[in-house]
């Protein structure tokens, strides 16, 4: 009866104890580096979005520098960032599909949101917003 107070959370070996809000599990405490976010249900992240999540965490910039280029290239979402600094990666969400997408903001522009999913590996989008 009292479950829908307590604070549930998570440990994995790899990433770190995580904290559920709703179906999403986020870092629990500060993040020093980038933070994963991962889709699951009220009990656990799913777990081929916690495979995905392991899997960016071993090489979080390679998947940083590909979605970046890919936000560069996008003529809307230069247009968007124009005059507000430079990208900022503020980790990644990965759903219980087990695709993800790259969450950034700007230097001069902190609560922007530029989101980059990835379909199969390879950035498929970027969503822009305020």
């Amino acid at each position: 009866m009292f479950k829908f107070w307590s604070k549930r959370s998570f440990e994995d070996p790899q990433l770190g104890r995580f904290n559920c809000v709703q179906t999403m599990w986020y870092p629990a405490g500060k993040v020093e580096d980038i933070g994963v976010a991962i889709e699951g249900d009220e009990d656990c992240p799913a777990p081929a979005a916690l495979d995905t999540a392991r899997g960016l965490m071993n090489q979080p910039d390679d998947w940083i520098v590909s979605a970046k280029a890919f936000v560069r290239k996008n003529e809307l979402a230069m247009e968007f960032i124009a005059g507000y600094g430079d990208l900022v990666c503020d980790g990644f969400t990965v759903y219980k599909s087990g695709q993800f997408a790259v969450e950034f903001s700007l230097t001069e522009w902190p609560d922007a949101m530029i989101t980059v999913p990835f379909t199969k590996g390879v950035p498929s989008g970027v969503l822009l917003g305020d």
